[in-house]
């Protein structure tokens, strides 16, 4: 049996998606500037350079580690409009009998349908640390997955598969030059050691795990991440049935991230969708309401003033450079700055697509639902109007100069 397997996401060798496959196996990507709809192709096109070598680099180390197995494990990588018709063509031409799809962090695009494969196909989802976990609370989400703690196993590459080479039509960077980001084995150590006191930090700029980043790249498998961490916890004699200590600060996270990612399937909402789609599907009626009627006529804001850190707001503009420089945004900084945003910008609406765009275009973690899900959230009303949290406290977590 001869299988083509579609890469969308996992960049990694020891993910569910490899740890499942075996026999005769062609890797292939399509970028996604070629068929995706126009809204994530103009993401895709306006993006920051460090947010194209974070992507770059995935790609890189990936077809590194196959090559690094077997010179004859290669990555095809494609630019096509239709990858649908494209890879019912390879069936035809080279007799594959089936196609594995490696599930994308959002779900299938929808200027796709793998309805119209001509042969057996099957989606293995490598962002899930169980993809048969239903809870949908973050409590009860992770405590679900710890309870397989005797029965974990991690991903492993399958040694049984085998290299079937198909020509490679193209290169996706071919005037690019990489310059690497992200160190996997540094962000999974920096994560175990942190994991602690991170129920402490993970507000502040230097307190964060930054495993988001390479969530976000595929090319760490939270799965394995996850258990590694909780392996840590259990030996220092956390105790897995409270929500509660440094063990549930961290294991949340992950929870959190799988349940927007869920929520975002479940939604049919990707990167092609536009803000409003997002509005509409994750805010009350009248939070989506009075986002889409609020209008700030006295301001003067403009996106290129985020995209220089220049808004004439120092409190603000310190968060921005700090991001940019680190590439992430702590949690309790970007839920300041989408309540500012919403206060500042020309219109509530172009304060959640400005707010959408930053983590877009201009970080490394951004192209993902779990930020979408938490920009969007963060325009729902609470106690009658959009939360803006307290500057004083806001300084203060982040280490910034607090005025007195």
């Amino acid at each position: 049996m001869k299988t083509l397997v579609w890469i969308t996401h996992s960049f990694r060798l020891d993910s569910r998606l490899t740890s499942r496959l075996e026999g005769k196996c062609t890797f292939v990507y399509y970028s996604p500037y070629y068929f995706a709809g126009p809204r994530e192709k103009a993401i895709l096109n306006s993006c920051s350079k460090d947010n194209l070598n974070a992507f770059y680099q995935s790609l890189q180390d990936f077809q590194d580690q196959l090559a690094a197995i077997d010179a004859d494990h290669t990555l095809a990588v494609y630019k096509v409009s239709d990858p649908i018709k494209h890879i019912n063509q390879l069936i035809a031409e080279h007799g594959f009998d089936r196609v594995v799809i490696d599930l994308p962090l959002f779900g299938m695009w929808k200027t796709t349908d793998p309805m119209q494969i001509t042969v057996p196909f099957e989606f293995v989802d490598s962002d899930l640390i169980d993809d048969e976990c239903r809870n949908m609370t973050a409590k009860s989400r992770w405590m679900s997955h710890t309870r397989k703690m005797k029965e974990y196993k991690p991903h492993r590459w399958n040694s049984s598969i085998q290299p079937n080479p198909i020509k490679e039509l193209a290169s996706l960077y071919p005037d690019h030059q990489i310059e690497p980001l992200i160190d996997s084995i540094t962000v999974i150590n920096r994560a175990l050691k942190i994991a602690p006191t991170y129920g402490q930090t993970r507000d502040k700029h230097n307190g964060q795990t930054r495993l988001s980043t390479a969530f976000q790249n595929g090319t760490v498998d939270p799965h394995n991440v996850f258990y590694q961490i909780a392996e840590q916890f259990q030996s220092e004699g956390a105790d897995f049935t409270k929500n509660e200590g440094p063990h549930a600060a961290m294991l949340r996270q992950f929870a959190f991230r799988e349940m927007t990612i869920i929520q975002a399937r479940r939604s049919t909402l990707t990167m092609e969708s536009d803000p409003e789609e997002w509005a509409k599907a994750f805010l009350t009626e009248k939070s989506y309401i009075n986002l889409m009627e609020k209008t700030n006529p006295d301001s003067n804001l403009e996106f290129q003033d985020i995209v220089d850190a220049n808004t004439g707001d120092e409190l603000i503009d310190q968060i921005l450079r700090e991001s940019y420089r680190k590439g992430v945004m702590p949690n309790r900084a970007r839920m300041f700055f989408a309540g500012w945003m919403f206060y500042n910008a020309p219109t509530g609406f172009e304060a959640l697509q400005w707010l959408i765009r930053t983590f877009d275009c201009l970080l490394l973690d951004g192209q993902c639902p779990t930020n979408y899900v938490q920009c969007t959230s963060a325009m729902n009303l609470q106690y009658g109007k959009v939360m803006l949290l307290n500057r004083h406290n806001v300084k203060a977590l982040l280490n910034y100069n607090v005025e007195e």
